[in-house]
């Protein structure tokens, strides 16, 4: 299946596979397609970097649907040769013990190319000790996937690849209830680190990429699948302050953010902001919320960069 085109959406319209110009004038449009072909290898200007998450696995269940799931989700994303893959949280039900975490990275573990992990609120459950006691889990999450995170002791990290820059974000803490110093908001240090690292990457890189795990737009409105609060723009929020999600839009904006990625909602959706496009994709293998057409469906996305030009294409996973 080709890319489509159609005409540029008016701010804030809801859409899953339409062409959008970003604010660098770089040209970006969604297709879906089933994934069984192959990608060919592409020059070192031009990479895919691909996007999954939200499989919510057991240990030991082989036979489980997020078991399952992923492990074909793998397989297909090692056909597409991609040079990054970033996995967006919730890989396993319960962050604790540690050894549900230790499982879950063996399957990532069979990638065939550099992996970058988003902490999930699933990843936060029972697990911040050994025994898998204290609901804390960013410890287990910070030990076993230590090499992985670029800032030692934060959630939180980014670097760059052949000119675009990619940040992960820690936001698996947006939905939970009360002040905790671990939450995205205006004046915390994950904050002000982010305002630093997109100062920075913005007079350097071409592209810019945001992940997290809970999103700061959702297409539902409160009281709708994993969404918690409203936001003047007319949508809801998986953020328990929306004055922060409304914040980070603006971030997002003047900073001239590429894409924004999110998990949590587990379905595939696409809004554009103010030309921005703000990805949920959270269809590896957790049980879905909505019907095949409304994005119920298993998937990954797939996510094209050559020069100015960027790319994104739903990959469905056949059951």
């Amino acid at each position: 299946m080709g890319f489509s085109s159609v005409s540029k959406p008016k701010t804030n319209q809801v859409t899953s596979q339409q062409l959008t110009t970003s604010p660098k004038n770089n040209e970006t449009s969604t297709t879906v397609k089933f994934g069984n072909n192959n990608t060919k290898s592409l020059n070192q200007d031009t990479f895919i970097f691909d996007v999954f998450g939200d499989s919510k696995i057991l240990p030991g269940k082989e036979n489980w649907r997020g078991n399952m799931v992923l492990k074909k989700a793998i397989a297909q994303i090692n056909r597409d040769n991609p040079a990054l893959v970033f996995y967006l949280g919730d890989g396993v039900d319960k962050g604790g013990p540690q050894s549900n975490l230790v499982e879950f990275r063996n399957y990532l573990s069979n990638l065939r190319t550099a992996w970058y992990p988003v902490i999930g609120n699933h990843e936060l459950v029972r697990g911040g000790d050994p025994t898998g006691q204290d609901k804390n889990g960013e410890i287990n999450f910070q030990k076993v996937f230590a090499d992985k995170l670029l800032l030692a002791g934060r959630s939180y990290y980014s670097f760059d690849h052949n000119g675009s820059h990619f940040i992960v974000l820690d936001t698996a803490w947006q939905g939970s209830t009360g002040s905790n110093g671990n939450k995205l908001a205006p004046g915390s240090a994950q904050w002000n680190w982010l305002v630093q690292d997109l100062t920075r990457a913005h007079s350097r890189c071409n592209h810019i990429f945001i992940f997290g795990h809970e999103p700061p737009v959702s297409p539902f409105r409160a009281g709708g699948p994993d969404t918690i609060s409203n936001l003047p723009i007319g949508y809801g929020s998986s953020w328990q302050n929306p004055r922060a999600a409304m914040e980070f839009i603006k971030l997002v904006e003047k900073y001239h953010v590429d894409a924004v990625f999110s998990g949590h909602i587990h379905l595939y959706n696409r809004l554009n902001i103010n030309g921005i496009p703000y990805f949920i994709t959270a269809g590896a293998g957790a049980n879905l919320y909505a019907p095949p057409g409304q994005g119920g469906y298993y998937h990954y996305l797939r996510c094209y960069i050559k020069g100015d030009s960027v790319s994104y294409e739903v990959v469905k996973l056949e059951q």
